[in-house]
């Protein structure tokens, strides 16, 4: 039993019955339904005042059982009672029993009787609502004696007499039975009875075993449509027998207890006792039996309140409109005059100094007091105000919409006469100034301004809660609960609740759309994702729900922009700053974004403590951010529409954009990461609006950010704006145009990093030409057109071009620059990373140890061209033979880039798989794939290149055959050749590795001819690409050598030579090989 108030007009007992199944919670559970428990959820509404309580005991009969038995527990109840009963002994008790439990109840009013200590107990209950209880015994005590006996033979639990208690033909149940029936007589009862089998078992408690046999005017008997666990559950008050059963048990109560209880009516309205002491429930709103949750909120209004009657409390529920707020406070004034019986409720709505005051005053003719008072008489608010203090006893009073901080100051809001005029005394009296202030009463208001709330509790911080949008569970809660759907789909519920924002009111607007139009929650979610327009169309439909003011809107988007305005009429500064918030992302704000538009730190300060005092933006991740609602976004442009001024400001926000949005060079990766969602929305609204200025304004943010997305990897994000920016500027100033070219570069780039060279190359090359025109060959635009190319061909395979490029730009940068311009470093390492690839060691040795070196002195060990060359120097310590350097400084590399971009990001991937190249180079197979696999699976998440990924896998390829899982390596190789001709070419260095194994696949299965074929060409098309000193070019020749003997293999590579200039013919002999690998894999 759990503590109470001491006043209550009825106590309601309930006791559970027999646990043959040992469940946990079995006292709740008895009466549970699909988390709703009837006694607590449903029953309050029809019982106000009633306190109903639940008696738990241990009715186990096997595991865990107790050796007390029904004598026992029956006598723990009286004392339980006795303790609970102590300052109201007389108050009447109606008991509820479900099968066991009533046996329970019985025994226990039979031990009242006989003794002294408990006789109130038994003279107070005025009836019992029994639930399947056997009477006359049941079926289950048998089966269940049966079964406890055998576990508590294992088990060696004690023995208890609740079997013996159910059997018709026990001495100890007929005794029982004996006993209660002297008391026929004092007590009403209703026995609702089974009429389902329970499974496995049949009917439990037969009808003449259920009833006690006694004329109408005594017992009740009702036969529900359920069987003996189900009997006294209900998941709905909708449900017919839960109607039926609870109509019975009101009706039980009220034969006894109507004077005390007539003063609640099911519609909320008070009927007023003529008592001077009477009690008061004057609120304009019925309990909403849909309430759901707000369980922390309701227990710290609960704490606020503990002192009750004793401290005089100003508690202020704050938060965003429709959040909930009145909404709890009706559902916590229900719970508290359950709690607090002996005290009054007074609800007053106070959306402007008049409304209060007519409300207020209201209070007195409901009342019925002060009758001699005129009602014209403009100190009746005051007199409202000492009654409460000096003459009413306990009470709460409730304050629901007090929005405006304005009318909690002395000064008032005297705007349009809202203060009144009647004597100059209370022209400028504010809502604080009619409050009562004493010990016996206590006020809530509701308000969507943290300031009002501030004022009101008088800066009493613990007093101040704030309501925040409903948890997920409560959301889904919600939504069930109204769903028109007999069982909704929980993706379906979440997805409502997600893109409603868990915001009570937009739920309720929504499932009252979906009901009114006969709609499923899918369909509901398809319409509202149409555009913006419709759902701000939805957001504007008006419809009914309990507990809301008449005269507060009630649509989300029409209430929200009551707080708009009461901003905008407030804060001109504010109202300015939440109008650019309209086409920000609405998560993660950045306040670095807004300082530039105030003139001082403390501008910035109390602009957004204004936007936060109503609730419209939140606290973000860190300090120096901050969150706002996508629907109260969603509202904020509608509201520019109406004022004419969306335009401008979209303008505005986007300039602020493209002033903030630095270069993306390394140094700015950060900022650029928590500008660019920004910069991404505000560009949304821009894209129709024109003007050769506001273009280029335009243009300038998409080039930023096409920068920043390319740097991270984004590419095909970063190719749908460079293809946009290209075509803009080519209308602007024409293909050649140097604009044009920097447009042109940056989407060669992005095919790069695509893999999509031959694209790359056909621009690079247009660009370098055309910028060798327009700047001359030295130019620094032209050098870096032409390492572009040189990187294009790089990954063509065309290893040799490349160099002449890159060995090109590096001496005409030595020129220009001199050695230590960081041009000059870049040209270096760009040229040594490709000598490492043509083998030329010592060449490539130079040039990477000079660049490392550069780095780390001029940009540190934390930065992204220094790991690029730290990279560079792994590579060459393998390629030196010098492992343990290159896993060493690879592994340093990788902690320092996660450090810095975390472990997933583009180049932290690369590292690792480099780090993969050194284990396998090694013989440490397991490491290396645990770490491939890990690379592969994060870049398959991400937009990786395809030569990235084929390299990444060929090397798996390679793991699997040395650790002998030759059928797995077979499998990756032959899928790798086919995707490498497709993805890269026929000669592209890689696709030449997949060549190569796949021709000692070809040897390995017996197909010689094909194997050797297929060498050949390889070799030949590495010496060309390659080079003949390349290690690969050379391991080509060795293995085919040892296949034919060097004689005949030099013979066959001289006759491939000769024949080069065939290609149809090679081409021929690739579709053979591929007809020939779909066979092998058939097979």
């Amino acid at each position: 039993m759990s503590a109470a108030a001491q006043y209550y007009d009825v106590s309601v007992v309930a006791v559970h019955g027999l646990n043959p199944k040992n469940k946990s919670n079995h006292a709740e559970r008895t009466w549970e339904s699909n988390g709703k428990l009837w006694l607590r959820d449903f029953l309050p509404n029809q019982l106000p005042r009633a306190r109903i309580m639940l008696f738990g005991y241990n009715s186990n009969v096997s595991i865990e059982s107790s050796s007390a038995g029904v004598r026992e527990q029956a006598r723990n109840l009286l004392i339980q009672l006795g303790l609970e009963r102590k300052t109201c002994e007389y108050r009447p008790i109606l008991f509820i029993a479900h099968s066991l439990g009533g046996i329970v109840v019985k025994e226990s009013l039979v031990q009242a009787r006989l003794g002294i200590s408990y006789e109130t107990i038994g003279a107070s209950t005025i009836g019992i609502a029994f639930f399947g209880t056997p009477h006359q015994g049941s079926r289950l005590a048998p089966i269940g004696d049966v079964f406890a006996k055998i576990v508590r033979a294992i088990l060696r639990h004690p023995r208890n007499t609740f079997m013996n208690a159910l059997k018709s033909d026990d001495l100890y149940a007929r005794e029982i039975s004996s006993n209660f029936q002297q008391l026929f007589e004092k007590y009403r009862y209703l026995n609702f009875c089974e009429t389902l089998p329970l499974k496995n078992f049949g009917l439990i408690v037969e009808m003449r075993s259920a009833t006690l046999g006694l004329p109408d005017s005594r017992e009740t008997v009702v036969a529900l449509d359920a069987d003996h666990e189900s009997i006294c559950r209900f998941a709905s008050e909708d449900d017919d027998d839960y109607r039926r059963v609870s109509s019975l048990i009101v009706e039980l109560a009220a034969s006894v207890t109507e004077p005390s209880l007539r003063s609640f009516s099911t519609s909320g309205s008070t009927y007023v006792a003529e008592k001077a002491n009477a009690t008061f429930f004057i609120l304009p709103y019925s309990r909403n039996p849909g309430f759901v949750g707000r369980g922390p909120i309701l227990e710290s209004l609960g704490v606020c309140l503990a002192s009750f009657g004793l401290l005089h409390n100003r508690i202020a529920l704050y938060g965003l409109g429709g959040v909930g707020k009145s909404h709890i406070a009706i559902e916590f004034a229900y719970r508290f005059t359950t709690e607090h019986p002996e005290a009054s409720v007074f609800w007053v709505h106070a959306s402007s100094i008049d409304r209060f005051k007519q409300g207020y005053c209201d209070i007195l003719d409901a009342c019925g007091v002060l009758p001699e008072v005129d009602n014209r008489d403009s100190d009746r608010p005051m007199r409202v105000r000492e009654w409460l203090e000096k003459q009413h006893h306990k009470w709460l009073l409730i304050i629901d919409n007090a929005d405006e901080a304005s009318l909690l100051t002395s000064e008032g809001n005297i705007k349009g006469g809202k203060l009144g005029t009647a004597t100059q005394a209370h022209k400028h009296l504010s809502i604080l100034d009619y409050l009562p202030d004493c010990s016996h009463g206590s006020i809530i208001i509701t308000t969507r301004d943290r300031v009002a709330g501030v004022r009101f509790t008088k800066s009493c911080a613990h007093n101040l809660i704030e309501v925040v949008s409903m948890t997920e569970a409560e959301s889904a809660s919600l939504i069930k609960s109204a769903a028109t759907e007999q069982c909704p789909e929980d993706s379906e519920v979440d997805e409502l609740a997600e893109i409603l924002e868990n915001l009570p009111l937009a739920i309720v607007q929504a499932m009252s759309f979906i009901q009114e139009n006969a709609l499923t929650l899918g369909e509901y979610i398809e319409l509202y994702n149409d555009s913006d327009d419709t759902r701000m169309d939805l957001l504007c439909e008006p419809f009914e729900t309990l507990g809301r003011d008449t005269e507060v809107p009630n649509a989300l988007a029409t209430t929200l922009m009551v707080s708009i305005n009461h901003i905008k009429e407030r804060d001109t500064t504010a109202i300015g700053v939440l109008s650019l918030l309209a086409f920000f992302d609405h998560y993660h704000i950045p306040k670095s974004l807004l300082q530039k538009q105030l003139k001082k730190a403390l501008d910035l300060v109390k602009t957004l403590g204004t936007l936060k005092a109503f609730s419209l933006i939140t606290p973000g991740r860190d300090k120096d951010s901050f969150s706002l609602h996508r629907l109260v976004q969603l509202v904020i442009r509608k509201w520019l529409i109406i004022e004419d001024n969306f335009e401008e400001k979209a303008i505005q926000a986007m300039d602020i954009l493209a002033e903030a949005f630095p270069d993306a060079n390394f140094e700015n990766w950060s900022i650029c990461g928590v500008y660019l969602p920004h910069a991404q929305s505000t560009l949304r609204f821009i894209s129709e609006l024109h003007g050769e200025d506001l273009k280029k304004r335009r243009l300038y943010l998409q080039e930023g950010i096409a920068y920043y997305l390319w740097s991270q990897g984004r590419c095909n994000e970063a190719e749908a704006l460079d293809i946009l920016i290209l075509e803009e500027k080519k209308q602007c100033f024409g293909r050649d145009h140097p604009e044009t070219l920097e447009s042109m570069a940056s989407l060669a780039s992005t095919y790069q990093n695509q893999g999509r060279w031959s694209e790359a190359e056909a621009l690079d090359m247009y660009i370098v030409e055309t910028r060798k025109k327009l700047l001359g060959p030295r130019h620094n635009l032209t050098l870096t057109s032409m390492a572009n190319l040189a990187s294009a061909y790089e990954y063509l395979g065309r290893l040799q071009e490349a160099e002449t490029l890159r060995v090109e730009v590096l001496e005409e940068r030595k020129s220009n620059f001199g050695e230590e311009h960081d041009s000059t470093i870049d040209a270096m390492a760009s040229l040594g990373a490709l000598y490492l690839d043509l083998g030329k060691m010592e060449s490539a040795e130079v040039l990477i140890r000079r660049s490392w070196s550069w780095r780390r002195k001029n940009y540190g060990s934390a930065h992204q061209v220094t790991w690029l060359s730290a990279g560079a120097m792994a590579q060459l310590y393998r390629a030196q033979g010098e492992f343990q350097k290159a896993e060493d400084l690879s592994i340093e590399t990788i902690r320092t880039i996660e450090s810095a971009l975390g472990p997933n990001h583009s180049l932290c991937l690369q590292s690792k798989s480099n780090l993969a190249g050194i284990y396998t180079e090694i013989g440490e197979w397991d490491k290396a794939e645990g770490l491939l696999i890990q690379v592969i699976e994060e870049a398959g998440k991400q937009e990786s290149a395809p030569y990235d990924m084929l390299a990444r896998k060929q090397r798996l390829a390679t793991i699997y055959w040395n650790k002998g899982l030759v059928r797995e390596s077979e499998t990756l190789e032959r899928e790798l050749f086919k995707e490498s001709i497709q993805k890269l070419g026929q000669r592209h260095r890689l696709t030449l590795k997949c060549k190569y194994s796949v021709a000692m696949i070809l040897k390995r299965h017996g197909r010689e001819a094909e194997a050797i074929q297929l060498l050949v060409e390889t070799t030949n098309d590495e010496e060309q690409v390659l080079g003949p000193f390349n290690e690969n070019t050379l391991t080509s020749i060795g293995t085919l050598s040892e296949w034919c003997g060097a004689d005949k293999a030099i013979s066959m590579l001289l006759e491939a030579q000769e024949a080069r200039d065939k290609y149809s013919h090679v081409t021929a002999a690739w579709e053979s090989i591929l007809n020939l690998l779909q066979q092998m894999e058939l097979g």
